[in-house]
């Protein structure tokens, strides 16, 4: 019974012709895929085929080139026939190479590292006009590329003198992917290659980027040190940076360039993956650790850049997030190296924006910080480095100590605290002063400062209230009357009182010191942080709340002035007259001057709390 041609795609991939899982695919054919399509699956069978390192024996003159086994020519016959009438199928034999007898010989020999053979297929080479010296087997592997795998270095430098240079640059990034740091180094060094080596010292994106090759198992942006880089093979990076080989970092994705727009147009996958291969060789350890000449910075840097991408170009967020992640193990490992504090302060102090030659000792801390660099900041080498500065030298001491001897001493300082803010304001050089320059004890300072803050806000909150009535004693004392009057009269110490002047005082050397902090981190900085903006927002609340006070303030003292209320109440309190003192405050209250006699009179909320 005749087999239709699916039946015969399906008996070409059958287990039992083990020989075409990986063959490439008939070209130039209208498949039942589509006309074109041909040389798609020619290219991307010959990749199958390399991926999976399917090795052809080359065992006889007359067998076409098989996956490591032997098969018998009507079987190969077979196989010929059921392709040609599967042309287009997914997996179809290969037959647009076609070596010849001396040919076979010649691959043959390379990849078992026959130099004898070898020579003699070269020499006779320029009398053969059939012979081709950069044959390809149907992998679309040269014969330099089978030398590569046999590590025989003689036929390697003999193969380096004959073939073309797309044949050696392919043959070298088939033995950096394999590791051949000896292979590689021959290579490089033959005076073929170095003809053509400013080729792979700065690849022009552009041209690469367009360029296919269908034989090759590497994309044509792959460059020797992109793969040695991929690999994280220090050697070989080495190796290439010190002959001034360069990774171009790619555009940033929003450039809106006329290059990047064609890419785009062209084939946006390529891009994508173009742009994922070079920052994999960017992220390289191997790569950062020998190019840059600040490796931490350039981790962070890159870090950030990777972790936009994630979010942008989703279809490729894990492999960029693996890529972040072993930035942050870099710095990491960076970290475990250094074996004292010295090293560590190199590390994570840094220069000063200025433009001067002084150090910052926590300037790379902060970035970490800034950039959320969480692992790099609770390294144990950074903490450790941390404590000391936390401490200083002066209050080192008080990291033995305990917690309750701890809160001890800050319990009696805290009486203390104004004459040492004095005392360091008049005296920067004593050891005092420069013990208060401690971290630590600045915070324990800033904790007893808002303590003391929250005291008098509940002072000036929370008073004491004491109810009299005047008419309920006719003979009250003045302390009986000076109460009454608290409740009805709004004096000006109302207003203002020296709790209150205490408070305006505090806010306003917070508001200073919050000042000073935008100026050295600058407002961007500042306002980044969430904390800086909750401060400022309650210290503007503060601000305006004691301008209204002291605006108040002067609109009560007029309507004291305009009524001279308070000479005219002491008068009568010292004449003993007691009994009109409310009377007169009432009349006050009645007054036609709307304005005035709003101001002289107590509001009960205003007189009972003075809230702020």
């Amino acid at each position: 019974m005749d087999r239709s041609p699916d039946d015969s795609c399906l008996s070409s991939i059958a287990p039992s012709s083990p020989s075409n899982l990986g063959a490439p695919y008939a070209t130039g054919r209208p498949g039942k895929f589509g006309a074109g399509t041909g040389d798609i699956f020619l290219r991307m069978g010959r990749r199958v085929s390399q991926a999976f390192n399917l090795r052809p024996a080359y065992n006889k003159v007359n067998e076409e080139p098989l996956h490591g086994f032997q098969l018998s020519m009507s079987d190969l016959k077979d196989a010929t026939s059921a392709s040609k009438k599967t042309a287009g199928c997914l997996f179809t034999n290969f037959e647009d190479v076609r070596l010849t007898d001396e040919e076979r010989v010649y691959l043959n020999a390379a990849s078992i590292g026959d130099v004898g053979v070898i020579r003699m297929s070269l020499e006779d080479a320029d009398s053969s006009p059939n012979f081709n010296v950069n044959c390809v087997d149907y992998m679309g592997r040269n014969a330099l590329h089978l030398a590569v795998d046999s590590e025989n270095t003689e036929a390697i430098e003999m193969l380096l003198d004959k073939l073309s240079f797309e044949c050696i640059e392919e043959a070298l990034l088939h033995g950096i992917s394999k590791g051949l740091v000896k292979i590689v180094r021959v290579i490089i060094e033959h005076p073929n290659y170095m003809a053509c080596e400013e080729r792979l010292k700065r690849v022009d994106s552009k041209n690469s980027f367009f360029r296919t090759t269908e034989k090759s198992q590497f994309s044509p942006d792959i460059t020797p040190l992109i793969l040695s880089a991929h690999y994280n093979n220090h050697e070989m990076v080495q190796m290439f940076l010190s002959r001034s080989h360069t990774i171009e970092k790619p555009h940033p994705i929003s450039c809106q360039c006329t290059d990047c727009q064609v890419k785009q147009d062209y084939d946006s996958l390529k891009r994508s993956r173009s742009r994922l291969n070079a920052y994999r060789a960017l992220a390289s350890p191997a790569y950062m650790a020998l190019s840059s000449p600040d490796p931490i910075m350039a981790t962070f840097e890159l870090r950030q850049e990777m972790m936009k991408l994630a979010e942008i170009e989703k279809e490729f967020k894990r492999e960029y997030l693996t890529l972040v992640e072993q930035c942050m193990n870099f710095a990491c490992e960076m970290m475990d190296l250094c074996r004292g504090t010295q090293e560590v302060e190199a590390v994570i102090s840094d220069f000063l924006e200025d433009g001067t030659n002084v150090r910052d000792p926590l300037g790379r801390l902060r970035l970490a910080i800034q950039f959320e660099e969480k692992k790099f900041v609770a390294h144990p080498n950074c903490q450790q480095y941390l404590t000391s500065i936390w401490y200083g030298s002066e209050t080192a001491f008080l990291q033995s100590w305990t917690l309750m001897r701890k809160i001890g001493l800050s319990i009696l300082a805290m009486p203390l605290l104004p004459l040492i803010c004095v005392l360091y304001i008049l005296l920067p050089s004593a050891e005092l002063t420069r013990a208060m320059r401690c971290p630590a004890t600045k915070f324990a300072t800033h904790c007893i400062s808002h303590f003391l803050f929250l005291i008098l806000l509940s002072a000036a909150t929370f008073r004491l209230e004491e109810n009299y009535d005047i008419h309920e004693d006719y003979n009250a004392d003045e302390r009986t009357v000076r109460s009454w009057l608290e409740q009805n009269f709004r004096p000006n110490k109302a207003i203002i009182t020296h709790v209150q002047v205490c408070i305006v005082l505090w806010i306003a050397g917070h508001f200073v010191a919050e000042m000073k902090h935008i100026y050295y981190a600058g407002l961007r900085s500042y306002m980044m942080s969430a904390y800086n903006i909750i401060i400022y927002c309650i210290l503007a609340l503060y601000m305006c709340s004691y301008t209204l006070r002291i605006i108040v303030y002067g609109w009560v003292r007029d309507s004291d002035v305009f009524f001279n209320a308070t000479n005219r109440i002491e008068e009568l309190i010292q004449r003993n007259e007691s009994r009109l003192v409310k009377s007169m405050v009432e009349g006050w209250k009645s007054s036609t001057q709307s304005s005035a006699s709003y101001f002289i009179e107590a509001c009960p909320t205003s007189m009972s709390g003075n809230k702020i």
